[in-house]
């Protein structure tokens, strides 16, 4: 990458690793050597709450003192996430395990037990930003290779 420093420069990467629970991740970007740093709120300006490993995205890059960082995600060129039954919804209910509106999403429990991922985006469209731990709610839910999202919430 030959521009100067702090110059934003866009370009296609793979996820490499992002683990939301840190709030931060790696990119593998064309035209640089090593790792690119992506911070979650990147990720939350581009209005995601996570990307996943070996997604492709199209991103602007800076050049810090740390090395080189995604300033913003432009784009989602390519998922690694699909649905896996067949974009059935699921009405249901559970109980809000944790929100975090910092970090943008949380977790509700469902009465089988299992989790299912809420992104801070389904509160905005109720103009909430959080949602307390114990509260019952419904939710709309659909199953992904990496478990249960909802898509909406009934508050």
């Amino acid at each position: 990458m030959s521009e100067e420093r702090n110059d934003v420069v866009r370009r296609k990467g793979r996820i490499k690793w992002f683990n939301q629970f840190k709030g931060y991740g790696f990119v593998e970007v064309d035209g640089i050597q090593g790792d690119v740093f992506l911070h979650f709120f990147a990720v939350d300006r581009f209005g995601r709450g996570r990307l996943n490993n070996d997604d492709i995205i199209l991103c602007d890059i800076i050049e810090s003192e740390k090395g080189y960082q995604v300033k913003d995600v432009i784009e989602l060129l390519q998922s690694n996430k699909y649905e896996i039954d067949d974009g059935n919804l699921i009405h249901t209910e559970g109980e809000v395990k944790w929100f975090n509106p910092s970090k943008g999403f949380g977790f509700a429990q469902l009465d089988s037990g299992e989790d299912v991922f809420i992104h801070s985006s389904l509160l905005k469209k109720y103009k909430m930003t959080t949602i307390e731990s114990g509260r019952r709610i419904r939710l709309t839910i659909h199953r992904t290779n990496f478990g249960y999202e909802a898509t909406d919430i009934g508050v």
